[in-house]
């Protein structure tokens, strides 16, 4: 039997299935191929050098490395025929390739949208990973801007991953804060991977902390500090524990909105308890500021913010995406 060859029909055939259908332009100076795990058969972009070089710190700095005649015509002939692509990483998926390419040569008009007619999220997830790696300001500062229009529609559990990986450190104490008013079992495994180990261990452990000293402050009844002013003693000692059995426990161990110890201390200051003199009131009160236990959920939420906020340079994928395009540059 006779060994059966490709036609070139069939080669050509093969190589034009493999070009984007979108990003392979017949103008482009540059061949990109793309082998990942989403797209094991490859796939061939044909880009505009200028463009990616103005755009992009990573480009800039490769498309500039010097070529000359004594170098092989295999690296010579890199990125300008089908044949001999500029290999992009084998760790970036075709998907988010395509977004940050959409953003690059798209118009606002013809990003993609949800459901809800608002950008879509994980175009702008990919378009800040990639920029990220690409080192493209244009396209992260473009990113965190939509993502801050979306407010609390962005999950806290995708916005501290975003913000751990990729270096937007402003945002730590607001998703932070904002799991932390989530109760735990409203989070599933996707969300628990995005927080991170660090991050959860922290969420978990300030969550118990807070929870033992509001338990600790409903159970105990601040003694009340009586005026010398005050004539009525014993009336005011009688109310001032009937409001905090009453109505501070409640508010303190409410199921569906707890409120924060901060804020029910200046309520004890600015609303009047019925029976409990005004001069009595303030002074327990302020003696109660000055103890600091009502304070202490503020003081172990920062703790907990400081921690991570001093992980944020010892993260281990930001220093492995950074690795990843030092050693793509240096190929």
């Amino acid at each position: 039997m006779h060994e059966s060859f490709p036609t070139l029909d069939e080669k050509l055939d093969y190589i034009f299935s493999r070009r984007h259908p979108e990003f392979y332009f017949s103008d482009g100076t540059a061949v990109f191929e793309l082998i990942s795990r989403d797209c094991p058969g490859g796939v061939l972009y044909k880009l505009h050098i200028g463009l990616l070089s103005h755009r992009s710190g990573f480009f800039a700095t490769l498309f500039s490395l010097p070529r000359n005649q004594s170098q092989s015509k295999q690296i010579l002939s890199e990125g300008t025929v089908d044949d001999n692509p500029i290999k992009f990483p084998s760790t970036l998926s075709r998907s988010d390739v395509d977004y940050l390419l959409m953003y690059l040569y798209r118009g606002p008009s013809m990003y993609p949208m949800d459901r809800t007619l608002v950008l879509s999220q994980q175009f702008l997830v990919s378009v800040l990973k990639l920029s990220t790696f690409f080192e493209i300001e244009d396209g992260i500062q473009f990113a965190i801007r939509e993502f801050n229009r979306l407010g609390n529609r962005l999950h806290p559990a995708l916005q501290f991953e975003l913000a751990r990986c990729w270096g937007i450190d402003i945002w730590i104490p607001h998703a932070f804060r904002r799991l932390m008013l989530m109760d735990i079992t409203e989070l599933d495994a996707d969300h628990v991977a995005q927080i991170g180990r660090s991050g959860y261990f922290w969420l978990t452990q300030t969550k118990a902390k807070m929870q033992a000293l509001r338990s600790k402050i409903a159970f105990h009844v601040p003694p009340i500090v009586n005026s010398p002013e005050c004539d009525t003693h014993d009336a005011c000692a009688t109310a001032w524990t009937q409001e905090w059995q009453d109505h501070v426990r409640q508010l303190i161990h409410h199921p569906e909105n707890p409120i924060p110890c901060v804020t029910l201390l200046h309520d004890l200051r600015n609303v009047h308890v019925t029976g409990l003199c005004e001069k009595c009131q303030d002074l327990t009160v302020t003696w109660l500021w000055g103890k600091c236990l009502f304070t202490q959920e503020e003081d172990l939420f920062e703790e907990a913010v400081q921690a991570l906020e001093k992980l944020q340079s010892e993260e281990v994928l930001r220093e492995a995406a950074w690795d990843s395009v030092l050693q793509y540059i240096s190929l």
